[in-house]
């Protein structure tokens, strides 16, 4: 059986990040779905996880989302990187 690749483009890390970070029904299903976490399996969670995304148009494997988050803490992580810079400049 073959199994096409999809590629991550940077579309879906824009569009990713975006309903991330102003989907409220998003942030609130996974939040809810965060609280919920002690009382499930992982295999549970994570098909919820997926799920949740999927609803918000996203077709997600486990391995793009993990990219995705993995690239989205990155990004965080410069651009904290940076800020941090630019306020060391300024108290010289």
């Amino acid at each position: 059986m073959f199994f096409s690749r999809k590629k991550l483009t940077f579309e879906k890390a824009a569009k990713f990040n975006y309903e991330l970070d102003t989907n409220e029904k998003l942030k609130t299903a996974l939040k809810n779905l965060s609280l919920r976490r002690g009382e499930m399996s992982r295999k549970s969670y994570l098909t919820e996880l997926l799920a949740l995304f999927n609803e918000e148009g996203f077709d997600l494997s486990l391995k793009e989302l993990d990219m995705l988050l993995l690239l989205r803490k990155k990004t965080d992580q410069m651009l904290l990187e940076q800020a941090d810079l630019r306020k060391g400049g300024q108290n010289e």
